[in-house]
């Protein structure tokens, strides 16, 4: 029975409820990109196109802002959206998100153009094309400082709450000193011996396991050759080791912030520049450790 509940809240992560506060937050941005791009031409008209009535020209402005709702829309709701139902997040890879608002740039300067030559008749010359390139930049460049706006608050109110945790975990170790864990490695010279404070991570390499830790107020690196079932069971009584992939196990400590991309799940820890993966199957523990924090 409890299999099975814990196997239905999994299911839930895909259920397009969960969804709705992301996606009404996207709504809202995409909306009001859109008004501004409306707005800017409405008052500033950049552009010089043929129409005298002033009807017309209001839903050809509304046509520009129409084109910019419409082509955010497709990448930042609609695509992620499907692309996440039919493909298994783990099995797309885009090394880099600045490729993606460079590729709504593309997408939203082509259908201005277009617009702007058919429907506004205007005269495409080198000169108007710039213009129309750096005006249709606009919505991009806001998407970019939004994203990093929404990471950092993200990061901040974790901040928040990991403090104030912190805080409660430090009178309790008052009480009894941490003791030292001892991770043994086949190669008898190998093993490793730390606090499970100083531990970050576990990643397994071929019939390796790579340990990071902190020593001296510098991040450590150490293999060794055991499995990732071995360092769970000498973990089981330290509950802030999860494990976040199949490959990997993280000292929730060191977690800095949960992002969702095209890239899947992935976490961000402490004075690490490389981020971790998170599986489905893991991700929900992931997600009631950082809720509690």
């Amino acid at each position: 029975m409890q299999d099975f509940t814990t196997f239905v809240e999994i299911l839930k992560l895909d259920d397009p409820l969960n969804i709705n506060l992301d996606t009404r937050y996207q709504i809202k941005l995409i909306s009001l990109i859109s008004l501004g791009m409306f707005l800017f031409m409405l008052f500033f008209q950049p552009f010089e196109y043929k129409m005298e009535d002033f009807n017309d020209r209001m839903i050809f402005v509304l046509g520009i802002a129409a084109i910019t709702f419409i082509v955010l829309g497709i990448f930042r709701i609609v695509m992620p959206v499907s692309i996440t139902r039919r493909i298994h997040a783990e099995s797309i890879k885009i090394s880099n998100e600045v490729g993606l608002i460079l590729l709504i740039w593309l997408f939203i300067t082509a259908a201005n153009v277009c617009y702007l030559y058919f429907v506004g008749k205007i005269d495409l010359t080198l000169s108007v094309g710039v213009q129309i390139a750096l005006f249709s930049a606009f919505p991009s460049i806001v998407l970019k400082l939004a994203d990093v706006n929404r990471m950092l608050r993200d990061q901040l109110q974790h901040f928040v709450r990991r403090n104030l945790k912190l805080e409660q975990d430090l009178s309790k170790e008052k009480e009894k000193p941490a003791l030292p864990v001892l991770l043994k490695s086949d190669s008898k010279n190998d093993d490793l011996e730390a606090l499970p404070d100083d531990l970050m991570m576990f990643q397994s390499a071929d019939n390796y396991v790579i340990a990071v830790y902190r020593k001296d107020d510098r991040t450590e690196r150490k293999m060794l050759r055991t499995t990732m079932k071995s360092i769970q069971g000498t973990l089981k009584e330290h509950p802030e080791f999860l494990r976040c992939h199949r490959t990997c196990i993280v000292n929730t400590s060191y977690i800095l912030n949960l992002s969702n991309s095209y890239k899947g799940h992935r976490l961000t820890l402490l004075d690490m520049e490389e981020e971790i993966p998170v599986s489905r199957q893991y991700l929900l523990s992931i997600k009631e450790v950082l809720n509690s924090a």
